[in-house]
């Protein structure tokens, strides 16, 4: 599962260099709908929790697909064909800071010693690389 999973991640920064972002992004949305469909439908047997009123979960769901998947696949295309896939990947363990940063000041939750060891490694290694291909271009 890991080394699919690994696989799956490169493929799909290797597919981002496809001329066409908009499209691609529908795509890649679309497959996710459908994939996450799939796997609740499976593990999720009540159907009430299908349903989706005029409340917060459906603001939750707008700006889920529409911000953290639409613009967020599309601006990684475009970085993807002006930068390379290098960089934007070497961005993607920010993102393991960014949620425990956020969940820190907004749920209150505990940051422990490994955690900010793990940061400087992240920060650290993604300063070297942004370096290095700064020195090679």
């Amino acid at each position: 599962m890991l080394i699919a999973s690994c696989g799956g991640w490169a493929s799909f920064f290797i597919l981002q260099l496809y001329p066409a972002e908009l499209s691609m992004t529908s795509w890649i949305c679309f497959l996710g709908i459908f994939e996450g469909a799939i796997a609740a439908l499976i593990f999720e047997r009540d159907m009430s929790v299908w349903s989706i009123g005029w409340d917060s979960r459906l603001l939750a769901c707008v700006y889920s697909g529409v911000v953290c998947s639409g613009m967020a696949y599309y601006i990684q295309g475009v970085v993807t064909r002006e930068r390379g896939p290098v960089f934007v990947t070497s961005f993607s363990p920010l993102c393991m800071i960014i949620t425990a940063a956020l969940g820190s000041i907004i749920l209150a939750e505990q940051i422990h010693l490994g955690s900010i060891i793990g940061a400087i490694i992240i920060v650290t290694g993604l300063y070297t690389v942004v370096w290095g291909k700064k020195r090679t271009v």
